[in-house]
């Protein structure tokens, strides 16, 4: 295993838009994918929809260090995204930090 496999961190976040909200929060998620993917650290930054539910987004992400990943919750966009969450969130942004190991 290389160095930034060892120290890579993997982001799992799954969201639910309230009902009606639907094409508003694939459209807010969808406007992150850019910036996001264009930070320092960012390895991988995909968007997925649930193919039996369309309000049940989640996000891939892998980031070469926790720091990176801290730095871009600090971003403009997600900041952003962060004050329109209450109105486009069904309950809380599930997120689990993942640890390669296999």
């Amino acid at each position: 295993m290389t160095n930034i496999e060892s120290d890579a961190l993997t982001v799992v976040a799954q969201l639910r838009a309230k009902p009606g909200k639907e094409q508003a929060l694939h459209q807010a998620l969808t406007a992150l994918v850019a910036p996001t993917s264009r930070e320092p650290g960012c390895v991988t930054y995909n968007l997925h929809v649930d193919v039996d539910d369309p309000a049940s987004f989640c996000f891939y992400e892998i980031w070469r260090s926790r720091a990176d990943h801290a730095a871009n919750l600090q971003t403009a966009h997600l900041q952003d995204f962060a004050a329109r969450m209450d109105d486009l969130l069904d309950g809380e942004l599930r997120v689990s930090l993942l640890r390669h190991i296999a």
